[in-house]
């Protein structure tokens, strides 16, 4: 068995913590002979949603134990307002994984509210109760949710969900995911319509009970294909997107991540797995994963300009995306909101203006590479010591929003993200439409002619706050810049529709951006939408 502890220290620890592993010879502070157990919850609820929690247990094949009893406390401003009893009788955990989908009326409906949920747990014949989780270090602090007294705002014809998650696909030794199903339900209490499927392509070639082992018959690969196909099938009005996340090499030779979503086949790529010490050459290249794929599979840089560690790229050969990467025409898209506005994505909303001006059809994407996480992420802080905790990356919190002509479907998905149909949005939504058409969009479609009537719509609510700033821009190909061709400060309200009639000179796109106030936002934080563009040419 390959011992690979020596890189555990650089890995990023963005699922939830798996605390029974340990350096060979080293002492673990967060071990314990218990499997672990947590409760998570959407941050978010649709009006007339009950509250939905996700109990989930792992690693109680290791450590068999009891769960007693399981119980919820609903505050609200300080105040207790209800209890619910979740289980109806005691659960053995014996299994690698227990979880189990929990919902509870509550008679607040809009609102901040706080949830405790407190577990009692016999193992080693010992009774313990726990709140909210059972890691030593971490905060057990309450889960906060919101509770919206308006769906989330929205067009027809337009879907919205995530485009990189992970799920109990992803598992190694310091972390691991949701499961698919209990994903799919939280997803659809807060009001999304889909997510991607985007597990680790170096663990998906796994053992299914062994992490540290390869197993070419890729039984956790196909039982990823086995399990979306099946949920997909039962389920109307959502999906679930089969995909992959593929190390691979970018032109310096160096790890990047790529979200190959809708492939068949599985495309190896291990090279930062830190499964071979030292050996970081990944399998393949980005221009032989484009090869590889099929067809109609959707290409996507994975947060293309996130920074990188220097320590991940001295001993994982970890790089970034840069422009001679992103040139590839074959690429169909970048993922640069990556759960936050934060300096990757900056410099990955900049990358992809000056892939536009050179006529490249490269479209944008929004997802949280969230790894279970619908409330907060509780990671390995310092091995293993401490667990960290952040409100970061939180599924479904930053999103893609796809508009189709038809049902909501995998397929139908997929090639509405391959054309570009979409839009990336944390709170409110954008839209362009050619008047007098009766067309869903014109997002991602060419519009020939001298001039063009466009129909700009966008569409906030009292959760994202009033509008603030709508702009939109002409990208001439061949330019060093784009052209603001409309801008409106300080709108205010919750709806604006403008009609515009944009000249076409030359071969040219078209893109809108919305921002909205933070001072009267649930969060206090402005939120914002973008839509990829529309090609225009003269004749």
């Amino acid at each position: 068995m390959t011992d690979f502890s020596q890189y555990s220290l650089l890995l990023p620890f963005l699922l939830y913590a798996e605390t029974h592993y340990r350096f060979r010879y080293f002492f673990s502070y967060l071990k314990k002979p218990e499997p672990e157990i947590l409760a998570d919850a959407p941050h978010r609820l649709e009006p007339g949603q009950p509250i939905t929690l996700l109990l989930l247990s792992k690693d109680g094949d290791l450590y068999p134990a009891t769960l007693r009893q399981a119980t919820a406390y609903v505050t609200q401003h300080g105040k207790r307002i209800s209890e619910h009893q979740l289980l109806e009788s005691p659960v053995p955990l014996n299994a690698p994984y227990w979880w189990r989908v929990c919902t509870i009326d509550s008679p607040v409906q809009q609102g901040w509210i706080e949830i405790d949920v407190e577990f009692e747990l016999e193992a080693s014949q010992k009774t313990t109760r726990h709140r909210n989780d059972n890691y030593l270090t971490s905060s057990h602090a309450p889960l906060r949710i919101y509770k919206s007294k308006e769906p989330l705002p929205c067009f027809p014809g337009l879907y919205l969900g995530d485009c990189h998650t992970h799920s109990t696909f992803t598992e190694d030794q310091v972390e691991f995911g949701s499961p698919l199903e209990g994903s799919l339900q939280l997803c659809k209490s807060m009001g999304l319509s889909f997510f991607c499927a985007t597990d680790h392509s170096y663990d998906l070639d796994d053992k299914v009970d062994s992490y540290l082992e390869n197993d070419p018959t890729l039984p956790k690969w196909n039982a990823l294909q086995r399990q979306a196909e099946s949920l997909n099938q039962e389920e109307t009005g959502f999906a679930i997107v089969r995909g992959e996340e593929v190390s691979c090499r970018n032109a310096e030779g160096r790890n990047v991540h790529f979200l190959v979503l809708g492939n068949r086949g599985y495309i190896p790529g291990s090279g930062d797995s830190a499964e071979r010490w030292f050996r970081t050459h990944s399998e393949h290249s980005i221009q032989e994963v484009l090869q590889l794929k099929s067809a109609d599979a959707v290409a996507i840089a994975a947060h293309p300009s996130e920074p990188v560690p220097l320590l991940q790229r001295l001993l994982l050969g970890r790089g970034g995306w840069d422009n001679v990467d992103l040139k590839n025409s074959f690429l169909d898209g970048v993922q640069f909101l990556n759960g936050s506005r934060d300096n990757g994505f900056r410099a990955g909303y900049k990358s992809w203006v000056l892939r536009l001006l050179t006529g490249q059809r490269l479209f944008a994407f929004g997802g949280n590479d969230a790894h279970g996480n619908f409330n907060r992420f509780r990671q390995i802080g310092v091995p293993f010591f401490t667990i960290r905790e952040s409100g970061q990356q939180l599924f479904g919190k930053a999103r893609t929003g796809v508009f189709l002509d038809s049902n909501i479907t995998e397929a139908n998905i997929l090639k509405s993200l391959k054309h570009g149909k979409s839009i990336l949005t944390d709170g409110p939504v954008i839209n362009i439409r050619q008047e007098g058409r009766n067309q869903v969009t014109a997002i991602g479609n060419t519009i020939t002619g001298k001039m063009v009537q466009m129909e700009l719509e966008v569409k906030s609510s009292t959760d994202y706050g009033s509008i603030e700033h709508i702009r939109v821009l002409k990208g001439t190909l061949g330019t060093d810049e784009e052209e603001l061709i409309y801008s409106n400060l300080g709108v205010g309200g919750m709806e604006k529709k403008e009609l515009l009639s944009i000249d076409v000179a030359r071969p040219m796109y078209i893109r809108a951006e919305v921002t909205t106030r933070a001072s009267d936002s649930y969060d206090r934080e402005s939120h914002f939408a973008l839509t990829n563009p529309v090609w225009c040419n003269p004749s």
